[in-house]
């Protein structure tokens, strides 16, 4: 009889080992999520070191894969991410599945790079009209600036667009100013200027795939919380430190 219990006791043991390794398993991968981003952009490198620490302090882990930007927009509509780390808010429009964290916690300008000594003034988005205009392929802000141009021309990275313009096959490239200048720092180039820091403006947002949307409520506070006590600020002032 007792050598039963004994049995019986050490099975109950051996079976609340599994349920315990089971739950703490199931719990690691709950708070694991994988999010694409835009390869090659400043402002998306930015956001690779700013998000993380916001899901931190939710107690999740995520990972961020850089794609080509139709193609994380693709993986995060078709939820094959859970989602994309940063966009504008038209992006959200445009992709059914996923779902804006209202709280925008980046911005980015539209900056206007032309060759040096180029006779080219830019005020606003409507004085490129009748230019051949340049831009990253598949980046919402520079397509949002480019609706109503004739000759647009994409190229993959901002590095393949500033040498579309110094061969002379665009009047003018199109992007991020930041991500301009650090694309330029590194082409060691100076035959190419900035003539205007900002025609359009975009506050950024952060995309869930609707499968995650009870994250976006706690995401979005933890957000707001940031903000208001100054460390959001705090982090992206030293990612941009570290990025450019």
């Amino acid at each position: 009889m007792q050598l039963t219990d004994l049995r019986q006791k050490s099975r109950v043991k051996h079976l609340l080992c599994v349920l315990i390794t089971c739950c703490a398993t199931f719990k690691l991968f709950a708070n694991e999520y994988y999010f694409a981003s835009i390869d090659h952009l400043g402002e998306q490198q930015v956001a690779q070191r700013v998000l993380p620490q916001i899901y931190a302090q939710l107690g999740h882990n995520i990972h961020i894969t850089p794609l080509a930007a139709n193609r994380a927009q693709y993986e995060a509509n078709s939820g094959l991410k859970d989602g994309e780390i940063l966009r504008i808010f038209s992006y959200g429009k445009e992709n059914p599945n996923v779902i804006r964290v209202p709280t925008p916690y980046y911005s980015l300008s539209t900056a206007v790079f032309v060759l040096a000594g180029a006779d080219i003034k830019i005020n606003s988005v409507a004085d490129l009209k009748g230019y051949r205009i340049g831009r990253v392929r598949g980046v919402k802000h520079t397509l949002n600036a480019t609706k109503n141009i004739e000759k647009v021309y994409d190229s993959n990275n901002t590095k393949q667009l500033f040498l579309q313009l110094i061969v002379g096959n665009i009047d003018i490239a199109l992007t991020n100013h930041q991500d301009g200048l650090m694309t330029l720092k590194e082409l060691n180039v100076d035959s190419i200027q900035l003539i205007n820091k900002s025609i359009a403006d975009e506050p950024l947002y952060h995309y869930l795939h609707r499968k995650n949307i009870d994250l976006v409520t706690p995401v979005d506070n933890q957000i707001k919380a940031m903000k208001q006590s100054g460390e959001l600020q705090q982090l992206i002032d030293e990612a941009e430190l570290a990025v450019y």
